[in-house]
């Protein structure tokens, strides 16, 4: 019951249950951006969507534009509906007019996963952003459960397999979470509005979260755990060449939409992003080149340098160049828009939003690019936020000497990238801890 504690206030929601994930490489963004637009904006999703605002016009969905890819998690429905056709037909033109019949390769084609995810949506207060991550995906990680983690600006989700449902309900029970039917949500047995629980906790069999069907196991056995996860986690990233990366001209500013309704503002926003939209698909092809380049080093890992400045050069135009090196949308039914937004936008953007938009509250994305990974690649959230929660050191390290002030992340999981999002101050202290977390794999395989 101690690890519930930490977590007393949180209520877990099980949101869309079969979203799809899409990985656009960045040199194909331009090539789907209508289909995008029809996904962000459209009317004609189901029969309700053109009586409801478009910033909560989905369950769930998530567009994100990074160095390495135009991310998009959806509903499986709507992914067939607008995002198949055109990556069935770009897909071909980059196998020479066949269809590839041997596995996808997420550096030049478009992927759809062909697996069912299913969005956790967790509430709360009462832990800084970095130990909730790891507070939320220990349990799952430690399971064997394949997960992606959005952070936004009032909520934290969680994406994992569909057939893992019944996995991730246990490893709730255990953290001491039951599920409400008032709350219509997994509250803390320590929560006011926590039901009654039988013996061990159990869940109640008439709970819809409830599954009988059998779990398959893991590929590999789950780590023992978080030290050993963590070694795992920075093994898989040596081995596959997989170093953090920052661009150290892309500041990032956490924002949303108001909860109370104003049409003409949801309508200006709508316009501005459009704007934005359109100018990225206009230098997402000078950033991708760019990104491609090598980088310059600090402390051993990649520091991107000037690359979106290059990027924004090679755009043209007059006046303020809107196309975006960074960018990420969150849509659900029952939160405000979330929009991650560069700094240098908030002219354009910021009237319209919320948040925190001083230069002192600037955030830096460290990205790691992880195509070279499989898609239900384990731990890797859970094993880079524990190695930030801890630092350079080691726990029994950190007892001897005064504690350190611990590194502020939020983390956004796209379809094949993972990126840690710090204060513009942390920075450093951000890579030495992922550079330690790289040694130490490193050692544990010599003395291996």
């Amino acid at each position: 019951m101690a690890d519930s504690m930490n977590l007393i206030s949180a209520q877990i929601s099980f949101l869309e249950p079969h979203l799809a994930l899409i990985h656009i490489p960045i040199e194909l963004y331009g090539f789907c951006l209508q289909p995008i637009l029809r996904l962000l904006f459209g009317d004609d999703h189901d029969e309700d969507a053109s009586s409801i605002p478009w910033t909560n016009r989905h369950d769930f969905l998530n567009i994100s534009i990074t160095p390495v890819e135009c991310s998009i998690i959806c509903s499986r429905h709507l992914a067939d509906r607008f995002i198949l056709p055109v990556a069935n037909v770009l897909n071909r033109l980059v196998n020479g007019g066949s269809i590839s019949t041997s596995t996808s390769n997420p550096k030049t084609e478009i992927e759809i996963s062909t697996e069912d995810y299913i969005v956790i949506q967790v509430d709360g207060q009462g832990l800084d952003a970095g130990q909730r991550v790891l507070e939320l995906t220990s349990p799952l990680a430690m399971a064997g459960i394949s997960i992606f983690f959005i952070t936004t600006y009032f909520s934290d989700y969680i994406l994992v397999p569909h057939k893992s449902r019944r996995t991730v309900t246990k490893a709730l029970q255990k953290r001491g979470f039951v599920f409400s039917h008032s709350a219509d949500a997994f509250v803390s047995q320590l929560s006011p509005s926590s039901p009654a629980v039988g013996q061990g906790g159990r869940l109640n069999s008439n709970s819809p979260l409830y599954f009988s069907e059998s779990t398959s196991a893991p590929s590999t056995p789950p780590a023992k755990d978080l030290p050993e996860l963590q070694v795992r986690t920075f093994t898989k990233l040596k081995r596959s060449n997989i170093i953090p990366l920052v661009d150290s001209e892309v500041r990032l500013a956490s924002c949303a939409g108001s909860r109370e309704i104003d049409v003409l503002r949801d309508e200006r926003l709508k316009s501005d992003l459009l704007q934005v939209l359109i100018s990225t698909s206009a230098v997402s092809d000078v950033a991708s080149r760019e990104a491609e380049k090598p980088s310059a080093t600090s402390g051993g890992l990649g520091v991107n340098e000037n690359h979106s400045a290059d990027a924004n050069a090679g755009a043209g135009g007059d006046g303020m160049n809107l196309g975006a090196n960074f960018l990420s949308l969150t849509i659900t039914a029952g939160e405000p828009i979330s929009v991650l937004v560069e700094h240098r936008l908030l002219e354009r953007l910021g009237q319209s939003l919320l948040g925190a938009k001083a230069e002192e509250d600037a955030l830096i994305p460290i990205t790691l690019d992880l195509r070279d990974l499989p898609l239900d690649a384990t731990g890797i959230v859970c094993g880079v936020a524990g190695r930030l929660a801890q630092g350079d050191v080691e726990d029994d390290e950190g007892l001897s000497s005064e504690k350190a002030e611990p590194i502020e992340i939020s983390f956004l999981s796209t379809a094949r990238a993972g990126t840690v999002i710090v204060r513009a101050s942390q920075l450093q202290k951000a890579l030495d801890a992922l550079e330690y977390g790289m040694k130490r794999a490193a050692d544990v395989a010599v003395a291996g």
